[in-house]
């Protein structure tokens, strides 16, 4: 019977994604800064970045109403050339201390309650064209970067997707992410994608190297939503689904497969480049610089009752105890380790905190800065020995914390720079931030940081 299910949903979904194709262009901010006749529709195939568009690229239409939900659209199955090998890591001197081992998101059972994660089981009947054709939202791949004195599109406090690995250091900002959602890229040697959902307002990064091809795996806005939340396909079959909050492959040849998720840091354009100043940054995406000025969904970050299309459960029904304590639109950072998954909601963490918790068997620390919308996790055992940390009210600029234990220095990057554990480095441990909607309807199973030291 499953089988069947299976072929009889994606007979369902490629019929009516041949009809998704006649939509008239990219989906609907609420405010289009440009306003003129929709275009055409998007080729399938993914844009060539190489090239920025002109200038007179026609403006995605302003979503006015959403569209009643209709059955299930899927994608077709245009094969994407394989990319380049991989290049080798960069070979950067490392910290004095080994990573700390860290349980995946799920942990042993793929299958928890109050999630989606029983793939067989998925809801299919509830992804929904968002009015987008396929790559009609075109995604960016290995675009080009720039210093930051070299950037003309970010504020000082508009937010970046702040990456690292091997020593290497970007941003990815929500600006670029407004308009293409997905940026392919490589860093440190590392194929990663960034992804930016707008409607649920999250910020997920994952390792992209295929590891049977040593190849980067490129993946395109399906223009499908599930939850409001995007739906990525994989190009190298052009038909694998992934919705970005869940991360594994719901429907195609790769159902079931899981990506991994990598740690990032979310936070204003000047705090990221306080905390690393050799920072590189997108030089822009694939229409004009006017375009990344201005957020172009309008109040929708902050309007509770704006939310696009129906959610499964709606917050109504949702069994979680914690489910209408805070606005739909409340900033969280969410954590998931071994199953066991929290939300730290921005709201009540005060100004400036560190939290010692414990979550899934992992001793955590949880960084919080209101000014800077900082908020990041890390795993607090060093060497065998678990610490705890309290901020530093002396070298708080731009922020930085001490241990009981041993009183060494720790910046905002996880580094100690000061007392015995000097050159030490803790673990960060992969997670993101959200609209509390979209996290407590994926994981209807979330804790919620009760202001209590764990």
């Amino acid at each position: 019977m499953g089988t069947i299910r299976y072929l009889l949903v994606l007979a369902v979904l490629s019929v009516l994604l041949a009809c998704s194709q006649d939509s008239p262009g990219p989906v609907a901010p609420s405010v289009d800064p440009e306003p003129q006749q929709p275009g055409p529709v998007a080729d399938p195939v993914a844009p060539d970045q190489s090239q920025a568009p002109p200038d007179s690229e026609p403006v995605p239409p302003a979503v006015e109403t959403p569209p009643e939900p209709s059955e299930p659209v899927g994608v077709d199955e245009p094969v994407v050339p394989a990319a380049d090998p991989v290049e080798p890591p960069v070979e950067v001197e490392g910290p004095q201390n080994s990573p700390v081992p860290l349980p995946t998101p799920s942990g042993a059972n793929p299958v928890l309650e109050g999630t989606f994660l029983d793939i067989d089981e998925f809801p299919v009947s509830q992804i929904v064209s968002g009015g987008v054709a396929k790559d009609g939202i075109p995604a960016l791949t290995n675009p080009s970067f720039v210093s930051p004195s070299q950037v003309n599109y970010l504020n000082p406090d508009d937010l970046v997707l702040g990456v690292t690995v091997n020593g290497e250091a970007k941003a990815y900002p929500h600006n670029i992410g407004w308009w293409h959602e997905i940026v392919n890229d490589r860093i440190g040697g590392l194929p990663i994608s960034v992804t930016f959902c707008p409607l649920t307002g999250t910020g997920l990064v994952f390792n992209a190297l295929d590891a049977e091809t040593g190849r980067q795996i490129e993946f395109g806005v399906s223009g499908l939503l599930f939850n409001n939340n995007l739906i990525m396909y994989d190009r190298r079959d052009g038909s694998t689904l992934y919705p970005q909050l869940l991360y594994t492959a719901v429907l195609g040849p790769r159902q079931h497969e899981a990506l991994e998720l990598l740690p990032v840091v979310e936070t204003t354009w000047a705090m990221w480049q306080r905390l690393y100043p050799n920072t590189r940054v997108v030089e822009r995406g694939s229409y004009s610089i006017d375009r990344y000025l201005d957020y172009p969904y309008g109040g929708y970050r902050t309007d509770n009752t704006d939310i696009y299309f129906g959610l499964l459960p709606s917050i109504s029904r949702n069994g979680n105890a914690y489910a209408d304590l805070f606005g739909e639109k409340d900033r969280v950072l969410g954590v998931r380790l071994d199953g066991a998954t929290r939300a730290y909601p921005f709201r009540v963490m005060g100004e400036r905190r560190v939290i010692n918790d414990q979550l899934g068997g992992v001793q955590i620390v949880v960084l919080w800065d209101r000014e800077s919308r900082l908020a990041i996790p890390y795993a607090r055992q060093v060497d065998g020995q678990v610490l705890t940390f309290i901020i530093n009210t002396v070298q708080g600029t731009p922020f930085s914390m001490i241990d009981r234990e041993t009183e060494s220095l720790w910046t905002a990057t996880g580094l100690a720079v000061d007392g015995p554990l000097t050159g030490k480095q803790l673990t960060q441990v992969p997670a993101h931030n959200g609209f509390w909607f979209a996290w407590v309807t994926f994981w209807q199973n979330t804790d919620v940081w009760s202001g209590q030291e764990g």
